[in-house]
């Protein structure tokens, strides 16, 4: 087999039964990999009542057939389960060294159900695995957890790991690998920790074939020349994620004060040049990508003093910056490294701090609802003590951590203006304000809210083209709804390819069109597929993914945005504008046939896809 390894381990924590399922071409051919073998996985688990803390809940970690090949931006995997904070479908995206590592380890993925009654850690290496007492990491911190498991086992394993935000069942916890590589959203290190699962470590050095090696090495010269002449390569390189900080900050794309204010003057002193002049000191990468965007910074005193480690991303410059208001890259650092340690996902904790930061300003709640914290915008320490207790729940932490849509639903209407999540999940720092397509972009994402569930917000922003589909190429003014429901169309289904289950990076793959990612995918797998027969595939996978969010009770209601993001802004770049989300929908329902009332598809769109297992669930279960 080429690309894939053919295998994948299932691991039951109850039992302890540890076996390996050999895999298909033809299965790999319908579902491609990563997230899109993982839908159908856990459409094979799914039973009526399933909750994310159930035995039967699997953990579905899994690559793309791309990961351990020389290919660029390709070494990421996808961890998927029932989330614990939204309730639906949960998934989330990571990069490193993981990926191809559990590849050299013979395997294309890892499915773990049941539950343990003391902390594990699995082991794999070489086409086999073991279940591991890890009593002695419980309570660890992810850094901690990550060099004790590299003594106990060598240096060259990797390894992803939760911390106590994980262990005590945060609901937005994420799982670390390498210190700085987060799966973060949607709280899969919840469902770790429900099952006492510490870590999972992989160790291997068994190379990745491909099907057509010459040609391979030939088109992947053309390839890096690609990457080299790209100039948002060039500034990744440069400036990491945080290099868009200062044009998003100027166009209203990023959100301010709880996505309350249009103008920030403060906020220049978060940009690019202060970040490399205050706190960088190198720069890292992903396993075989020239683009290096992973920024290691250091701060050697004063109050916010951190070690040599991973730099915050852009998301965490925004929330702990602009919507919490507050100009210091050292404290954000700051902030970054404890959530990291921990293990927790810092666009939910940053907006729900946000949010009960505006719920105080306005007089919803007051200092004693917020357990005697004065949590105001710009106040560091308050904010500090409550990044602080979020991990171990104690205090002001017990509250944040429940997530912000939660906490509207315990105090009521009044609170559900300031929310700022879809389906659950909190909007990261992209305002579709000032770009019409990412309403829908949020609005249908099958996770909740989110700028990468589909390729809508890269390629509506003008961070990707892709010259050979139409409909992603020419769809109208930025703040018109006019095309863009057959926009978003078209981005879900190639995105289900491209950065779902071939696990292409949103921000290496930028360099590539269509045809160069078909391309590779093809010389690698073997397969010969067509740009059509790609979109075909995707458009099945996005399908599935909708038709489990259905099952756990998504209907077209809930694809709407809240009216926090809909609310026209008084001043800056996008005032006055917002996006007529209904107008856009009632299109988009038409080109999906989904009811306009349930969100389901159609019983016959569901049977011309080869869906008929999710049909008999959706209609006759």
């Amino acid at each position: 087999m080429y690309g894939y390894k053919g295998r994948i381990l299932y691991v039951n924590l109850t039992s302890k039964k540890v076996e390996v399922t050999n895999v298909s071409d033809d299965f790999y051919g319908e579902y491609l990999g990563g997230s899109g073998v993982a839908a159908k996985i856990f459409l094979d688990h799914y039973k009526k009542g399933l909750t994310y803390d159930s035995e039967y809940n699997p953990i579905i970690i899994m690559t793309g057939p791309m990961a351990g090949t020389p290919t660029p931006s390709v070494s990421r995997f996808i961890i998927s389960s029932l989330s614990p904070l939204t309730g639906i479908w949960g998934e989330s995206n990571c990069g490193g060294f993981f990926a191809s590592y559990l590849k050299f380890a013979s395997f294309d993925g890892i499915v773990i159900t049941g539950k343990s009654e003391n902390p594990v850690y699995l082991f794999a290496s070489k086409g086999k695995a073991e279940i591991r007492d890890a009593s002695k990491l419980w309570g660890l911190d992810t850094y901690k957890t990550e060099e004790f498991l590299k003594k106990e086992n060598g240096k060259d394993v990797e390894v992803i790991s939760i911390g106590p935000a994980g262990e005590n069942l945060v609901p937005y916890a994420s799982v670390v690998n390498r210190r700085g590589h987060l799966a973060g959203r949607t709280g899969m290190g919840v469902v770790f920790g429900s099952k006492k699962l510490k870590a999972v470590v992989v160790q291997g050095n068994e190379p990745v074939q491909i099907a057509k090696p010459s040609k391979y090495k030939e088109y992947l010269k053309e390839i890096f020349e690609v990457y080299k002449e790209n100039p948002t390569m060039a500034a990744l390189k440069d400036s990491g994620s945080n290099s868009s900080y200062d044009l998003s900050l100027q166009t209203g794309d990023l959100p301010l004060r709880n996505w309350s204010k249009g103008v920030w003057p403060e906020g220049d002193f978060l940009g690019s040049v202060k970040y490399k002049d205050k706190i960088l000191v190198g720069i890292e990468t992903c396993y075989s990508c020239p683009v290096a965007c992973k920024r290691v910074v250091e701060i050697k005193d004063g109050p916010y003093k951190i070690e040599k480690g991973p730099g915050p991303e852009y998301e965490t410059v925004g929330e702990f910056g602009g919507m919490l208001q507050i100009a210091d890259i050292e404290f954000i650092a700051y902030v970054n490294d404890i959530a990291n340690r921990m293990g927790f996902d810092t666009i939910t904790a940053g907006s729900t701090i946000a949010f009960l930061g505006d719920l105080h300003e306005n007089g919803v709640i007051d200092k004693s609802f917020l357990h005697g914290v004065d949590l105001k915008f710009g106040d560091k320490d308050a904010v500090l003590q409550t990044v602080k207790s979020i991990a171990d729940r104690t205090g002001i932490g017990e509250l944040v951590s429940l997530g912000s849509e939660r906490i509207a639903n315990l105090i009521g209407e009044k609170a559900k203006d300031y929310i700022t999540t879809v389906k659950g999940l909190e909007a990261p720092m992209h305002d579709p304000r000032g770009n019409f397509a990412l309403a829908l972009g949020y609005g249908l994402s099958v996770r909740g809210a989110c700028h990468v569930s589909s390729l809508v917000f890269p390629v509506s922003s003008g961070f990707m083209y892709f010259p050979e589909i139409p409909e992603l190429t020419d769809f109208g003014d930025p703040c018109s709804e006019k095309l863009k429901p057959e926009l978003a169309v078209k981005a879900e289904d190639f995105g289900m390819f491209f950065n779902h289950s071939a696990i292409w990076c949103i921000f290496g793959g930028a360099a590539l069109n269509a045809t160069q990612v078909v391309t590779l995918f093809n010389l690698v797998t073997g397969f010969d597929y067509s740009l059509e027969d790609i979109l075909k595939r995707g458009e099945k996978i996005w399908y599935l993914k909708r038709g489990v969010d259905n099952l756990f009770g998504i209907e077209s209601k809930d694809d709407r945005l809240p009216k926090k993001l809909k609310t026209p802004l008084s001043e800056g770049f996008t005032q006055d504008l917002a996006p007529n989300d209904e107008k856009m929908l009632s299109k988009y329902y038409k080109l999906r046939d989904i009811d306009s009332i349930t969100g389901k598809p159609s019983k016959e769109k569901l049977v011309s896809i080869g869906l008929s297992d999710l049909l008999q669930l959706l209609y006759e279960g």
